[in-house]
């Protein structure tokens, strides 16, 4: 590959966590004006499952987990064991090693390196988290440095040096105030001029600690989303400051939304054993293995026991849509959608995939959307996501800088997906076989045109107790989830 754009440098700044209708004036003028004089997509989604490491993994890779592999944020693995924590950052960089790298799609580090460029990431997220945005970085001489310390870091020796370059990593809070400082300012006043990447991740903890331990309309939430939006204007600030103004780029996104937990965990480990079910915590064990959460796993012994598990879950009021492998002839269980159609047809998936039920309801009066969930640490009406609601899948993303429209609006579905494409052909490299696409709306010299979206509809039923259905919308080659639901299912109580 050749770089035509040499002078060209990206800065991707991520909110984890953040809603766009929570973008406003009051809340983040920073951010609410950098989508008014940039390029805006005001229809951009996220990847199922609405998980931060799933998502973090598209972002790099251009890819939806069917090719990419980061399937959840916990799953089973073989080559591994089993289980997988990809939060745990020992933990992946075991199954990194054992797998000859954990991603199943080129990542934008490497690709970035075989163009002779640098890929940076600066984050106070989870440190397996911050490992996967460039899990590569240590063997190719690149940045890649965890706030949870340089032990935590995916390139030890260049996160030691810029620790002693800029000063020691302060303690994490909540909200994480001091930790964006350092990460924001470690950039500007180390990192840009020193390294000079071709590409920087700067990844934001907040608003998604702060949403998930406190809500996503507490005041601590609210806070932290100030200060986030305050360290993107100061960015900004320095890029015009600094004389950068027409040679870097900003993108602004988020991975996620958020909606409130409802009631206590379920605890659906209990629920399948109570039904009668062999389960085991142990690969190939028992009838059946559980990763449990907001969206749950079930890797099933074989095709009798899957649909066992799928009738069963059907009954259930607390079940929202499923999605399953085809494991016997090429049959799916009845009622069941497959894993392809959530672009989620991966080796490493569950045979069942479920989400559990969401509504539209505003617990506060504020922002809308619920869920069921078995996330035992998250305190009950705080902050979850990772399902298939509108208010998790969609997600900020607008571009800012001399390459780009001003005050432009694109309104097509985009995605997650399309950030590593659009990022690579502004560099003037090509981002070569993806999932997503080319923004080409975003940019200054787009000639006004702009593609049409199709609506896709699937739908599944097993009998008069249990209807669901998913949309998606085609742009071209690249599909990107609008939402699902179980359409049967009783009132959340």
């Amino acid at each position: 590959m050749e770089n035509t754009n040499s002078d060209t440098r990206y800065l991707i700044v991520a909110f984890d966590g953040l809603r766009p209708d929570m973008v406003n004036d009051d809340l983040t003028p920073n951010l609410a004006a950098l989508c008014r004089t940039g390029s805006h997509c005001t229809d951009s989604r996220a990847v199922f499952p609405t998980l931060t490491r799933v998502n973090q993994a598209s972002l790099i890779t251009g890819c939806h987990p069917g090719r990419h592999g980061m399937v959840a944020n916990k799953f089973m693995e073989a080559a591994v064991g089993g289980y997988l924590n990809t939060a745990d950052f020992d933990a992946l960089s075991r199954a990194d090693e054992v797998l000859d790298g954990i991603l199943t799609a080129p990542s934008l580090g490497e690709i970035l390196h075989g163009a002779g460029l640098e890929l940076a990431v600066i984050g106070c997220g989870t440190p397996g988290g911050n490992r996967l945005m460039h899990h590569r970085a240590e063997a190719v001489g690149s940045l890649n440095i965890s706030l949870h310390g340089v032990e935590k870091s995916a390139a030890p020796g260049a996160a030691q040096a810029l620790v002693e370059a800029h000063g020691p990593i302060p303690k994490s809070t909540l909200p994480n105030h001091a930790q964006i400082n350092w990460v924001i300012e470690a950039y500007m006043q180390q990192v840009a001029s020193n390294r000079d990447p071709a590409v920087t991740i700067l990844w934001f903890s907040d608003p998604d600690t702060p949403f998930h331990y406190r809500g996503i309309e507490s005041p601590e939430a609210a806070d932290s989303i100030r200060h986030a939006d305050a360290a993107l204007g100061r960015l900004l600030d320095w890029r015009r400051d600094s004389g950068r103004e027409n040679s870097l780029q900003i993108v602004a996104m988020s991975d996620h939304g958020h909606v409130a937990t409802h009631g206590e965990p379920l605890a659906l480990d209990e629920k399948l054993a109570a039904a009668g079910f062999e389960m085991s915590p142990d690969l190939g064990a028992g009838e059946a293995n559980l990763v449990p959460g907001t969206v749950a796993s079930l890797y099933a012994r074989d095709a009798a026991v899957q649909a066992r598990l799928v009738d069963w879950l059907q009954t259930q009021p607390w079940c929202g849509p499923i999605f399953a492998r085809a494991m016997e002839n090429g049959a799916l269980p009845r009622g069941t959608l497959p894993l392809s159609d959530a672009n989620l047809d991966h080796p490493r998936a569950g045979d069942i995939v479920l989400t559990l039920h969401r509504d539209d309801h505003a617990p506060n009066g504020g922002l809308a959307g619920r869920c069921l969930h078995d996330e035992p640490d998250i305190p009950t009406g705080c902050g979850m996501h990772g399902g298939l609601s509108s208010h998790e899948i969609n997600t900020v993303l607008a571009f800012s800088g001399s390459q780009f429209g001003n005050g432009a609006r694109v309104t097509t579905p985009s995605g997650i997906i399309d950030i590593l494409p659009t990022v690579l052909h502004g560099l003037g490299l090509d981002p070569g076989s993806v999932d997503g696409r080319i923004l080409h709306e975003v940019f200054q010299d787009h000639d006004g045109g702009s593609l049409k979206a199709e609506r896709i509809s699937s739908a599944a039923e097993a009998g008069p107790h249990y209807r669901q259905g998913l949309a998606v919308d085609r742009v071209g080659d690249s599909r990107y989830l609008a939402h699902g639901a179980r359409h049967d299912a009783p009132p959340i109580e």
